[in-house]
């Protein structure tokens, strides 16, 4: 959907849905909108941006799982929803970015802490009935999801490492936080 003549983001109503849905279940800790000073290819841009991934896990010292969509406009860009048991750096995941694709070019990433009730989660799939659209999840996120329980798929010894490093995460900042 298109911008409004008001300036304000039109998100449809499954996209909303869905968005609360992921809301209510995932630990969203940013919103990310990432872009290029020129025109790049889509394979490119989600290149970049896994290894944009890796530097903010590598800065925060924190698996991450994420939501994004690339937008295909005439200046293809990111919205992206980072997902975590912490809160995390969001001026250095912009300045990282900015690094990464942009160094002078300082609306290339636009990174700040999630705002719940706001439909963040919405506006990243908000092109989710589109043709065009290309949203990704993280292959981890089912381990970010609030009373995960057992699989009900086979999984293997790694993905189930994964899932005990994620969760533990989540008992290390509770267990600062009640300091």
């Amino acid at each position: 959907m298109s911008w409004r003549a008001t300036g304000q983001r039109r998100i449809p109503v499954t996209a909303k849905m869905e968005g609360n849905f992921l809301e209510s279940k995932l630990p969203a800790k940013a919103f990310a909108t990432l872009t290029t000073p020129r025109r790049v290819g889509q394979r490119r841009l989600a290149e970049s941006f896994s290894a944009w991934i890796q530097g903010v896990q590598a800065h925060n010292r924190v698996t991450l799982g994420w939501i994004r969509s690339i937008e295909k406009d005439s200046q293809p860009h990111i919205h992206a929803a980072l997902i975590a048991a912490v809160r995390l750096d969001c001026t250095h995941a912009a300045m990282l970015w900015r690094a990464m694709v942009a160094p002078r070019y300082s609306e290339a990433a636009i990174v700040k802490p999630y705002r719940r009730g706001l439909c963040g989660l919405g506006y990243v799939l908000k092109r989710l009935n589109n043709f065009d659209g290309d949203i990704q999840f993280s292959e981890n996120i089912t381990s970010f999801a609030a009373g995960n329980g057992k699989s009900l798929f086979r999984t293997s010894s790694a993905e189930r490492r994964l899932h005990r490093r994620i969760k533990a995460q989540f008992v290390r900042n509770s267990s600062m936080l009640s300091c």
